[in-house]
């Protein structure tokens, strides 16, 4: 609550279990008491039932404990109000329609006292933020954003990261049922819960083991605890010191933090942040030209009408320029566009991503003089590796662009958040002796949009093979 009174933006990054929701509700209702003119927005990730069940079942239960409060105003479904310009209500995020359609639900919102609560924030589409954001020019707004940190996605991490939000982080180490040892709030995070899965996901710190971001010093309270798992096996007390984390969701479900790095990540932050310093470097010196006597490989993703986006991504050996982006075309104009690009510089081969709608674009510009090759990502891969066969070519295409990033010293990625965030989004598993790379339709979810940009700078890395004649 001091936070949301004293910072325009509040994400509150939460563990499992320890009243993120509850005390939202409170600052849903106080907002509503406190100020005579206010309207409070709240809203959460779909399904409706999140925001119905979750968010205001506590506001629905602190109406009914407190009715002497609420004797005047209107209450209906998701909504209370004492008059036409002053409220608490429930906006709920539709699936369907389109991004214009979303963002109008959080716009055109104006009060003296406004204040926007959104629950399960990390799953809600960059465009609602986007309204928000244009509600809070004026007059006294606040917004608060409430969530699981899973993953390094999306725009509520993009604020924490940019310095645009007071952090807030909610640690079952800092809930008193996890302090004293006393279940003192019925419902919340326990102890024994805890205990158990610092035995389950953690282990201690080897004495020649050096502290990294993937550890945490027990806390004293802690020390001598003990647990059972769930088939009744009591663990050894826990011992002070420090310990490793080996399950990327004790980070979220327990500290209230971003995992480090997930065990099944298929690219490392770590390689990311190497590839970014060198293409820095390389700039300073060189500025934005490729390197001399180098050929690009240009991978072309394709859009049609709609949502997302034309890429173009061109990869001089080891050097990536920055994307080139257009929208809004048909896949005529994009097979100009894309040959234009193409002729403009220095380029050994286009490969095209030839599923759905990009079918005639490699033909498009074959016809016009360019070395252009259809990728049909859906197709069977071309290469092995020791850790298994790819599912399908799109899993093949995502690991090579993997271990260009681990294992070349000359791999430079541009400044580009969009392309950082989809290439640090997919896990992959190996499954009956096969790789699969996370799906695309999860990888949308999980950013609200496509990955269009890593899309086009893995298309870099397909090698036509003579056995496969399908691909040429």
């Amino acid at each position: 609550m001091e936070s949301v009174r004293d910072h325009p933006v509040t994400i509150a990054k939460s563990a499992n279990a320890v009243g993120k929701t509850h005390g939202a509700a409170r600052v849903a209702v106080w907002w509503y008491r406190c100020f005579r003119d206010c309207q409070v927005y709240t809203g959460a990730a779909p399904p409706e039932s999140n925001l119905k069940k979750l968010l205001w079942g506590e506001i629905n239960g602190l109406v009914e404990k407190h009715q002497e409060l609420f004797k005047s105003d209107i209450k209906t479904i998701l909504h209370i109000q004492k008059s036409a310009q002053s409220f608490l209500t429930g906006v709920t995020i539709p699936t369907s329609g389109t991004e214009a359609q979303r963002e109008a639900k959080f716009s055109g919102k104006h009060s003296p006292h406004l204040l926007f609560i959104l629950d399960e924030g990390d799953a809600i589409p960059d465009e609602v933020y986007k309204g928000i954001e244009s509600c809070m020019s004026g007059g006294h707004a606040r917004l608060l954003v409430m969530f699981n940190p899973r993953a390094e996605i999306g725009q509520a991490y993009r604020m924490e990261r940019d310095g645009k939000a007071n952090v807030v982080r909610l640690s079952a180490f800092n809930h008193p049922n996890v302090v004293t040892g006393e279940n003192q709030i019925p419902g919340a995070v326990t102890r024994e819960t805890t205990v158990r899965r610092i035995n389950e996901w953690c282990r201690p710190l080897a004495e020649d083991e050096q502290i990294d971001s993937e550890c945490l010093e027990l806390p004293e309270f802690l020390a001598g605890a003990i647990a059972r798992s769930h088939s009744g096996q009591e663990y050894p007390p826990l011992k002070a010191g420090f310990y490793k984390v080996m399950e990327p969701a004790f980070s979220y479900m327990v500290l209230g933090k971003y995992p480090a790095q997930g065990a099944n990540q298929l690219v490392s932050r770590e390689w990311i942040a190497k590839a970014r310093s060198r293409w820095d470097v390389y700039v300073s010196q060189y500025g934005e030209r490729p390197p001399e006597l180098t050929k690009a490989v240009m991978g072309q993703d394709v859009a049609e009408l709609g949502t997302d986006a034309n890429i173009a991504c061109f990869r001089y050996g080891g050097f990536v320029e920055r994307l080139i982006s257009w929208g809004d075309v048909d896949t005529v104009a994009t097979g100009d566009r894309a040959t234009a690009e193409y002729k403009s510089r220095n380029v050994s081969r286009c490969n095209v991503d030839a599923t759905g709608v990009g079918a005639g674009v490699a033909p498009h510009m074959q016809r016009a003089g360019c070395v252009s090759t259809p990728v049909k990502v859906a197709s069977s891969p071309t290469e092995k590796t020791e850790l298994g066969e790819f599912h399908i070519l799109r899993d093949q295409l995502w690991w090579l662009c993997r271990e260009w990033l681990r294992t070349d010293p000359g791999a430079m990625l541009p400044p580009d958040e969009f392309l950082i965030e989809e290439l640090q989004t997919p896990t992959y598993e190996v499954k009956n002796g096969k790789i699969h790379v996370m799906k695309k339709d999860t990888m949308r979810e999980l950013l609200k949009r496509s990955p269009d940009r890593a899309d086009s700078l893995c298309l870099t890395f397909f090698r036509a093979n003579l056995l496969f004649p399908e691909f040429l």
